[in-house]
Parts: structure tokens; C-alpha cells; sequence
């Protein structure tokens, strides 16, 4: 039994082509895991205001009761019962900003 080599380059994909292949799989993967799997939407927050009552101070550190659950403010001046602003993102427990309101 003989066999022959065949060398044909038309039955082969160029390299180029393969990676091309390769790279369209791979980013079709991204976009469908994307989309299904876990929303690229999650990874945009919606940044939250709102006022909120100090309701304790305890080391420099006051808790405050938002919308969704109590966060603290680390390095507190504000004293129990004050009425500050705060600027969170949704969905996470720091605090990007906060302010004393004005009576």
C-alpha cells in the first residue's frame, strides 16, 4: 500500500484564517455569556442620592440607614440625629460621598 502526500495547499486553511476563525468563536462566546450568563448591565451601577439620618457613631465611624441597608462613613464628624446626603452605588455598601443638609 502506498501513500502520497498530498500537497495541495488548497485543501488547508491559512493560519491567518484560522486565527480569524479562532477569534470569531471566541468573542461570539463573549457576547452570548454576555448577554445570558452574567448581564454586562451589573457591571454598570446606577449612582444613588439620597438623604439619610445618622443613627449611630461609634470610633469615628457613623452607620446610616438607606434605602436598601445601614452603611457607615468612615472618619464620622456628624453626630447621631444629623441629616446628611449621601452618594452610593446601587448595589454595593461603600459610600462614594456624603454631606451634612442644611436645616
Amino acid at each position: 500500500m502506498d501513500y502520497q502526500y498530498n500537497s495541495d495547499e488548497e485543501n488547508y486553511l491559512s493560519t491567518k484564517k484560522l486565527f480569524l476563525i479562532l477569534g470569531l468563536s471566541v468573542f461570539g462566546v463573549f457576547i452570548v455569556l454576555s448577554f445570558f450568563v452574567f448581564p454586562i448591565n451589573n457591571l454598570i451601577r446606577e449612582t444613588v442620592t439620597e438623604e439619610a439620618i445618622i443613627i449611630s457613631k461609634s470610633d469615628n465611624i457613623c452607620v446610616v440607614e438607606t434605602m436598601d441597608h445601614p452603611r457607615q462613613i468612615n472618619n464620622c464628624v456628624y453626630e447621631p440625629g444629623d441629616l446628611v446626603q449621601v452618594t452610593f452605588d446601587e448595589g454595593t455598601q461603600s459610600i462614594k460621598k456624603h454631606q451634612l443638609v442644611n436645616n
